[in-house]
């Protein structure tokens, strides 16, 4: 068993792959799951030395529970490295003196988020942290969408170190992963409208737990107002607007326009299944002359 590999989940990652890859340098194993890229990213993959294997999407929790589960006995930690990340050879180092304790099984790490050529120093992804480094037969991921580890019964710790976020794709592309993103949030809205979790699960001892804790409180708000609550905690408590145009921009996009689509989509579904919509666009017969 190698001690240590990264996890690369891909589709259509040709302009960030090199990056992400280059940013390894080599330094290990490197497997790429992949859900039906068009474009060069196998190719890209194969020239750098990195595994490459394919895994149809479900959803993005299935997604990295099957990529663990089939790295399982071939590495005794593993790190996901997004392909629009980049490790920095300081993490680099912190990542390879956390994986020889014996007391972790998993660690979190923040991002150091660039948009559009400028880092983000205040916003909401000032102190967002995933976990990322983990032993893969403990870990797994729950939530389909904006997924997470299940850190109830691991030991873990947060690195000092952060890792480069920065998306060499247009931002069309982002506004288009959004959408889609949205539709996947507000349906798994509409499930915790019909399927609750029951009160003994949440806890606020776990980063998951309280994270889950802090999306019960924002989805007993009211849809459309949320939007805006989100969007004045992240501007004026946490200082987006202090990060210049960027940071306008990047509140703009993730804190307000995203999650008002999400509760668009909510009051489609809800008004689609009150049979409002089939009512309104019922054929009506024409009136008698």
């Amino acid at each position: 068993m190698s001690p240590f590999g990264i996890v690369i989940l891909t589709k259509d990652e040709e302009l960030n792959l090199p990056k992400a890859l280059a940013s390894i340098a080599g330094r290990c194993p490197v497997v790429i799951v992949d859900s039906g890229s068009r474009d060069r990213t196998e190719a890209i993959a194969r020239e750098g030395g990195a595994e490459f294997v394919y895994n149809r999407f479900e959803d993005y929790a299935r997604q990295r529970n099957w990529a663990l589960e089939q790295v399982q006995d071939r590495f005794a930690w593993i790190y996901f490295l997004d392909a629009d990340e980049e490790l920095t050879p300081a993490l680099w180092e912190e990542i390879q003196r956390t994986i020889r304790r014996d007391d972790i099984d998993g660690a979190y790490v923040r991002w150091d988020v660039r948009i559009l050529g400028k880092q983000m120093i205040r916003g909401e992804f000032k102190n967002a942290m995933m976990l990322r480094l983990m032993r893969p037969t403990i870990a797994r991921f729950r939530r389909g969408i904006n997924e997470r580890v299940d850190d109830s019964s691991m030991r873990i710790t947060l690195l000092k170190e952060r890792m480069i976020h920065r998306d060499a794709k247009p931002l069309g592309e982002l506004f288009k992963k959004h959408v889609e993103y949205a539709r996947r949030e507000a349906l798994a809205y509409l499930d915790g409208l019909q399927n609750p979790q029951p009160r003994g699960k949440l806890n606020l001892r776990t980063k998951a737990g309280r994270v889950a804790v802090l999306r019960g409180i924002y989805n007993r708000m009211p849809l459309f107002v949320r939007p805006f609550v989100n969007y004045g905690r992240v501007m004026l408590l946490l200082g987006a607007w202090r990060d210049g145009v960027q940071g306008v921009i990047h509140a703009g996009m993730h804190a307000l326009w995203y999650p008002m689509m999400i509760d668009l989509l909510i009051y489609e579904e809800l008004l689609r299944r009150d049979g409002v919509l089939a009512r309104e666009f019922a054929p009506r017969p024409a009136r008698e002359t």
